[in-house]
């Protein structure tokens, strides 16, 4: 079947719709390890008039914004949020933000949490509208002190404090905690490799399978190949710190930190704790990125299922660290997802 990819870009109180919407190209980005989404228009500065109005008059900062593509006439919201930023140059860009953009503004009332409390208790008193999961429960290591701060920087203080993730949904209205390299993905998704085997293509059709990738700049690598350096970082109820470095001594070795918050209270638990990550790290399978159309839609926190009929060896399951999502009439609708570990 033949598709056509569409878009209905709303900012502010103009909306552009459809295959000659004006709209040049769309760019959205999405992370684990970010706690916001971001996005890009690019529109002609000259496009239109609205009321006798020019298209700057029309757009402001603090507008809301959504960006909905797909293609024919099935569309999905890909992005809501606010205008964050409108450029200067020609064409025009106009720059975009989620929930984040309105809590960077949102001051949260102090309040002293006890060390008996957990960061969800936090989490509730500074996004009182959302419905905070349990996923994660954590208890402060010696009490937290909330004074003259934005929901965002309450949000960004725990994140690199406690080094979990925190996905803030707008359209839910939830906000879901979960260790970066500890959970399963919140959905599944399948990319299919091609193959020139006629036999093989046939067994894919009848698990009703078929080619989807754009391109890739995939690497398969072995576990004995990887130089993996993980530092691991934690507090203990007194506010003693701790760190354990573990892995390749190598000067080429690639390095990550891990901050444990006070979820640990020995070295040794650290260590132990550390060990089990770079585990999780150290796999045989791909590294990399892998680009595929609109459709499946792909999201930072998802997993990504490969499928090669030529290298069986090689299938598993990873989950997509983060999703560029781009859109424009002369080049398509594409996701390019980077990978992580494998599930």
């Amino acid at each position: 079947m033949f598709v056509v990819p569409k878009s209905e870009i709303t900012l502010g109180e103009v909306r552009f719709y459809g295959t000659d919407s004006g709209v040049n190209a769309v760019e959205i980005e999405q992370s684990v390890d970010a706690v916001s989404n971001t996005a890009k228009v690019t529109i002609p500065r000259n496009f239109r008039r609205k009321d006798g109005k020019g298209i700057l008059e029309c757009i402001h900062v603090g507008d809301k914004a959504t960006v909905r593509l797909g293609y024919n006439e099935k569309i999905e919201t890909e992005f809501s949020g606010y205008v964050s930023a409108i450029g200067d140059g020609t064409p025009l860009v106009v720059e975009l933000e989620d929930e984040i953009f309105q809590l960077k503004k949102t001051k949260v009332a102090n309040r002293l949490f006890t060390g008996e409390q957990t960061i969800q208790d936090v989490l509730r008193h500074v996004l009182p509208a959302y419905t905070v999961d349990d996923n994660i429960c954590v208890t402060l290591s010696s009490g937290y002190l909330l004074k003259d701060k934005t929901a965002y920087e309450v949000l960004k203080e725990i994140r690199e404090q406690y080094g979990f993730c925190i996905r803030i949904d707008s359209e839910t209205k939830t906000a879901k905690c979960y260790w970066p390299y500890d959970f399963k993905g919140f959905a599944t998704h399948t990319y299919v490799f091609g193959t020139k085997d006629c036999t093989k293509l046939e067994q894919l059709r009848d698990r009703s399978l078929s080619p989807n990738i754009a391109k890739n700049n995939l690497k398969f690598v072995r576990k004995s190949d990887l130089k993996l350096q993980i530092t691991a970082k934690a507090m203990d109820r007194s506010g003693k710190k701790m760190s354990v470095t573990i892995g390749s001594t190598d000067s080429d070795a690639s390095k990550r930190t891990l901050n444990f918050g006070c979820e640990v209270q020995t070295e040794s638990e650290l260590k132990e704790r550390a060990e089990q990550r770079l585990n999780r790290l150290s796999y045989d399978g791909y590294t990399g990125k892998i680009t595929g159309f609109g459709l499946p839609r792909t999201k930072a926190g998802d997993v990504l299922k490969l499928v090669d009929a030529d290298n069986l060896e090689r299938e598993g399951s990873y989950l997509i660290r983060s999703v560029k999502i781009t859109y424009s009439l002369s080049g398509g609708f594409r996701r390019e997802n980077e990978l992580s570990y494998k599930i």
